[in-house]
Order: structure tokens, then C-alpha cells, then sequence
């Protein structure tokens, strides 16, 4: 049976009122994620206005040079805004938080130090990992002991300074030492440990001892052998095989005081701008 044209015509504009309440909606709906998108901007605009006053930071000793760089640009971006760091060891930053330091962020050099201050209620919210490092080896400029390889380390006589086991580096360091018995010799890791003459607090003081002529050798961050520091040691490069990977967590204290600039701080850490910085002193980026 065929249908009349004036029988077809009612669904034709049927079709064509829903093609216009469609596309109502979806005008009303892209208008919609424009304003929240402007909204959003707004607000970043008013939490950014916001970062100013006092910034208290607790970082991973390793992260010195870049942080203090990052500080400065935040500083001249947010006029108001002082940010004052507190650089050590991350096992003795988290302690002084749980005794009651205040801080508004904490950056450790590994997930265990961060975890552990999660369990101490200290920090709170996400803990995300910023960027990465890997190890080397240095030695004084003079390098009486001629050390030329990582295997070197394990000769009899080598007085080799580290930071302790507790020490995100020092943990790292023993670790790389114990992989590189397969390339080193079986008993690589006891002659190692066994010429330990000294154990640090931080990274930056094993650079310290080694750069005084104080040992014969040290482990440390690549990031921590700054054109400063080069003038004064030798680097000995620990192979991909045995070396390790260091990533670092940073997180809002639970007690922070200064919101906004907290926020502001790690959203610029985690810029492309915080990381350029963080890479340009010798530390992974995070897309690397």
C-alpha cells in the first residue's frame, strides 16, 4: 500500500523538530562547558592572586639547586610571596614533621620516607612524583686512590663515605652496590660495605667529604655534581645494569597554613616550566 505524500509529511517535520531540539541542546550544552571553563580560569586566577605570604617548604637535600631556582620565579610571580625552605635528609624532614615542625609541603627523595609520613598522618591528599635522578659515583679531583671504575670501589684500602642505609641515597647506593656483584665479583658487595668509613645525614654532605679530600670516594645524586662541585671531583658513571632510579613524591603537609601558594608551589613544580628547571639541573623529567 503506498503512503499518500500528505501522509509522509507530519514525519518529516517530526524529524526536523528533533534535528532543532538537538541542536538546541548542544549549543546550550557547549555554552555551558565554556562557562565552567571560564570559571575554572577564574578560579585559578583568584588562588594564584592568593599565593602570598610565608611558603614553608621541607625538600629532599638533593634538591637544593632547583628548588631554590623554582622559589625565586614563584617569588617574582606572586609579589607577597616568601618561600622558605628547610633542605636535610628526608628520613630527619619527615621526623621534625611528626615532632610537630611546621611545614606547608614536603618533597622527599623516595616513595618509603613519603609513605611513611602518610602513616604518621603528616601530609595529606595525593602524593604525586615530580621528577627522577639516578646515581654516580665521585671521587676527589686528585683521585689518589685511582679509581677509574664503579668496581673499584670494592679495593682493598678505598675509603668510601655514603649516606646511611635510613637516607633515600644511602638506600639507593647499597642497593646499586649489591647488583653490581654479578659485574663486580661475588663478593663485590661485602668488600664494598666493608670500606665504609664514614655514613651521612644527607647527600650533600657525602659531596662535602669527598670534594674536603675526607674519603677516597662517595655516592651521590648526578644532579648533586653541580659546576661547582665539579671543580673539586671526579665523576666515576655507574652502569644502567646496576644503577637505580630515584623519584621523588611531593605532598601538602597536614597542618599547612598557606593553602594557595602550597598549591601554587607544587602546580609549578609540575609545570613545564618547574620541570625545564628541575631537568636543566641534571634531574629526569618526568616524560623522559
Amino acid at each position: 500500500m503506498m503512503t499518500s505524500p500528505s501522509n509522509r509529511r507530519p514525519s518529516f517535520v517530526g524529524r526536523a523538530v528533533y534535528v532543532l531540539a538537538f541542536l538546541g541542546a548542544f549549543c546550550l550544552d557547549f555554552s555551558s562547558h565554556f562557562e565552567q571553563l571560564h570559571l575554572l580560569k577564574v578560579a585559578q586566577a583568584q588562588e594564584q592572586s592568593q599565593a602570598a605570604g610565608e611558603l614553608t617548604v621541607f625538600a629532599a637535600a638533593s634538591l637544593t639547586e632547583p628548588f631554590t631556582e623554582i622559589g625565586r620565579r614563584l617569588e617574582l610571580s606572586h609579589p607577597g610571596l616568601k618561600v622558605v625552605y628547610n633542605f636535610g635528609g628526608s628520613p630527619t624532614l619527615r621526623t621534625q614533621l611528626e615532632q610537630g615542625a611546621h611545614a606547608d609541603v614536603f618533597a622527599s627523595a623516595d616513595a618509603a620516607q613519603m609513605e611513611q609520613a602518610k602513616k604518621s598522618n603528616v601530609v595529606q591528599g595525593q602524593s604525586p612524583v615530580f621528577v627522577k635522578n639516578r646515581l654516580v659515583a665521585i671521587v676527589p679531583k686528585d683521585n689518589k686512590a685511582k679509581i677509574t671504575t664503579f668496581c673499584d670501589l670494592g679495593k682493598p684500602g678505598v675509603k668510601l663515605d655514603l649516606a646511611n642505609a635510613k637516607v633515600p641515597v644511602g638506600t639507593y647506593s647499597r642497593q646499586a652496590i649489591a647488583k653490581a656483584s654479578t659485574e663486580c665479583g661475588a663478593d663485590f658487595e661485602q668488600r664494598t660495605l666493608k670500606n665504609i668509613v664514614s655514613e651521612e645525614e644527607n647527600v650533600k654532605q657525602v659531596v662535602t667529604k669527598i670534594q674536603l679530600g675526607e674519603a677516597d670516594a662517595g655516592i651521590v645524586y648526578v644532579s648533586d655534581v653541580t659546576p661547582r662541585v665539579s671543580k673539586d671531583v671526579q665523576a666515576i658513571t655507574i652502569a644502567d645494569a646496576y644503577n637505580q632510579v630515584a623519584t621523588y613524591p611531593i605532598a601538602l603537609t597536614k597542618e599547612v597554613r598557606n593553602p594557595a601558594a602550597a598549591q601554587a608551589f607544587i602546580g609549578f613544580v609540575l609545570s613545564a616550566e618547574g620541570q625545564a628547571i628541575l631537568k636543566a639541573h641534571s634531574f629526569i623529567p618526568l616524560k623522559e
